[in-house]
């Protein structure tokens, strides 16, 4: 159920033979220890930004290099569009730059702790959608979404481009339009409070929430 492709740094990696479930990409998240560091240091990077002594570009370049990424929506043999082996049946939506301003919006550093919290237990409770991952952006300001979609329905980019509209008039909020590609790759931040579908608890009655 829900075959991801599991990518190392750094994001030119284009090949990868490690297939993961929701369940693994759960536990990377909150247990992995090269997760924790990098998101760690990213956040550093991203407080010097805040003061004057460190660039957008350099938070762009330590992601880049140094955290590992998934590809939700499928398997690939290689990350290309063209080149899906299976659709996972999960899209992944990746809100940027929560609760700032426009302005705000143009760098790092200026995101709203309080509406990032609200947006999370809106979407985690969203009617609409069954919800299997979600968790703050490594940058500690969005959050990314990942969603199960029927693809009996319609294809992967019409689904993005409904729940895009979906989130705009629900939310008022944009979500990244990058997402709209089924080989788009998500980085893998560290986030102890990573919401997991409880599902996950009762068929691997060995991954702690906790």
């Amino acid at each position: 159920m829900f075959k991801i492709q599991f990518y190392k740094a750094p994001a030119q990696t284009v090949r990868s033979a490690k297939v993961m479930d929701i369940a693994e990409v759960y536990s990377y998240i909150t247990l992995n220890e090269k997760a924790m560091v990098c998101t760690q240091a990213l956040r550093e990077i991203i407080a010097n930004v805040k003061r004057g002594t460190a660039t957008d570009k350099d938070v762009r370049q330590y992601k880049a290099s140094h955290f590992d990424f998934v590809t939700f929506s499928g398997t690939f043999c290689y990350r290309s569009d063209d080149c899906l082996v299976e659709h996972s049946g999960l899209l992944c939506l990746d809100f940027d730059h929560v609760g700032c301003s426009e302005v705000g919006k143009q760098s790092y550093g200026h995101a709203d702790s309080l509406a990032l919290q609200k947006l999370k237990q809106q979407l985690i409770i969203d009617r609409h959608f069954t919800t299997w991952l979600l968790f703050t952006s490594p940058s500690g300001e969005g959050l990314k979404w990942v969603i199960e979609i029927s693809l009996a329905m319609c294809d992967h980019k019409t689904w993005f481009k409904s729940v895009q509209k979906y989130v705009r008039d629900t939310y008022q909020l944009e979500v990244d339009d990058k997402c709209i590609n089924v080989s788009r790759a998500c980085f893998l931040p560290h986030d102890s409070l990573c919401y997991v579908n409880p599902t996950i608890f009762t068929n691997h009655p060995d991954i702690c929430p906790f």
